[in-house]
């Protein structure tokens, strides 16, 4: 213990609290959708309210106390000859935790930010702890598969900028995937075509293609294929097109995504995303980094609809990235009981005698139609479609919620009280609501 001393007991809490504390805190809880909780002295702290002793292998920096709370403590040298402590608590995620994985990261990126930042007196860019942190997490992370990062560095940089290029004064997608190597991206185990090059092309920070060439990849069902030496050798091509605009997707994840390739995607001159193989993505938009795992998500759907099958939930989940993905204002709602449906709606819509499976592929694009007109489509707890354009009956709802925002906002909730509903806003968001009240994020 006396190699340590507690960074509330040093000058530097005073420089690092504010801005730069305020600023990590913000961050983090954006990106990681959980609560961040900066603690100035982990040792006692974390031995009182979690019998953590951080000392006992202080090279360990990650402590899981339970599936909600994740501990991090972390070292810096520099102060008298001793090493500095300092904590962080991940608890309240939105839908879980990230993995001990990333923890790592996260302590390793804050490590290397405080043992700087202590040299200079916190005489730092405001975002050094912000923006460029969160930037150097996915960089350190989606480069652990054997990627350089420089390489990850450049290409985040190139489409962080073509997000936002046009072409012919249109705004355009479009997209790459970076593989270990040419000769071991498959087309036998993917649903694609790859269709080669006249001659390579090998992307380098000094050289910069025009937006025509960047244009021809759409990012949604071709993209161009480069090796981890940026080496563009050919095109992908879906055999069958994704019939949806989602940033990412079940579909394209087996169809095209496998083992550690990365997918690079611009939408609609607004985002920047990022696509693992194993289903997690890195969004960036109006200035921040998001983070979201499809696995985590597909297990916390699968918790709330037990009934469901595999196929239904994801058939369920490719619907709502693809209303989130145009920004259709939707309502799903799946009722505890169908009797439900009469007593807690004005009115609904039903067309058929018989009811249509939302898994069933050949009524795509009318699912998604009746998902995106007023009023909300109702699933049964088969994963049935029941009714569409139904209307929650508020009479009485506003006197006992008045806090509640727009209307859409009141139906989720209300309707909540049987079920599960999934509210998708106009702004691209989604909210899971159930028990009558708002559980997590999209």
């Amino acid at each position: 213990m006396s190699e340590y001393v507690e960074f509330a007991d040093t000058p530097f809490v005073e420089h690092f609290t504010n801005p730069h504390g305020h600023i990590a805190k913000k961050f983090l809880e954006s990106f990681l959708q959980c609560r961040v909780s900066l603690v100035f002295s982990p040792a006692e702290e974390f031995e009182n309210n979690f019998a953590a002793d951080i000392f006992a292998t202080p090279e360990k920096a990650v402590y899981e106390v339970n599936p909600t709370t994740l501990l991090i403590a972390v070292h810096p040298p520099i102060y008298h000859d001793k090493r500095v402590s300092l904590g962080m608590v991940l608890h309240e995620p939105m839908i879980a935790l990230p993995s001990t994985i990333f923890a790592d990261i996260i302590a390793n990126q804050m490590l290397k930010r405080l043992k700087h930042a202590m040299l200079y007196q916190f005489d730092v860019d405001l975002q050094f702890f912000g923006k460029q942190m969160i930037l150097d997490m996915i960089v350190e992370y989606i480069s652990r598969g054997g990627f350089n990062r420089n390489t990850i560095k450049f290409v985040i940089d190139l489409f962080t900028s073509l997000r936002t290029m046009t072409f012919e004064n249109r705004i355009f997608n479009t997209g790459l995937i970076i593989t270990k190597s040419h000769r071991t991206y498959r087309t036998e185990s993917r649903k694609c075509r790859l269709i080669p090059l006249n001659e390579p092309i090998i992307l380098m920070p000094t050289l910069r293609y025009e937006n025509r060439f960047w244009y021809l990849a759409d990012g949604s069902s071709c993209f161009y294929v480069c090796d981890r030496n940026l080496k563009i050798n050919s095109m992908f091509f879906f055999d069958e097109p994704p019939s949806s605009t989602t940033s990412i997707s079940i579909n394209f994840l087996n169809k095209s995504l496998h083992e550690q390739d990365i997918a690079f995607r611009t939408i609609n001159g607004r985002e920047m995303v990022i696509v693992e193989a194993t289903g997690e993505e890195f969004t960036y938009s109006v200035g921040q980094w998001h983070f979201r795992d499809y696995n985590m998500i597909k297990k916390a759907i699968r918790l709330l609809l037990p009934q469901f099958t595999q196929p239904a939930i994801n058939a369920l989940l490719e619907l709502i990235w693809s209303l989130m993905a145009q920004r259709h204002g939707s309502l799903i709602w799946i009722p505890a009981h169908e009797e439900d449906i009469e007593a807690m709606t004005l009115r609904s819509t039903r067309l058929w005698e018989q009811d249509v499976s939302i898994d069933d592929e050949r009524y795509h694009g009318l699912i998604q139609r009746l998902a995106s007109s007023d009023g909300a489509l109702i699933l049964a707890q088969n994963s049935r479609i029941k009714r569409f354009a139904a209307i929650a009956n508020l009479s009485a709802v506003s006197q006992i919620a008045p806090n509640l925002g727009g209307s859409g906002e009141l139906a989720a909730q209300y309707l909540s009280r049987s079920g599960v509903v999934i509210k998708i806003s106009q702004d691209g968001s989604g909210s899971v609501y159930a028990n009558d009240k708002m559980c997590w994020k999209l």
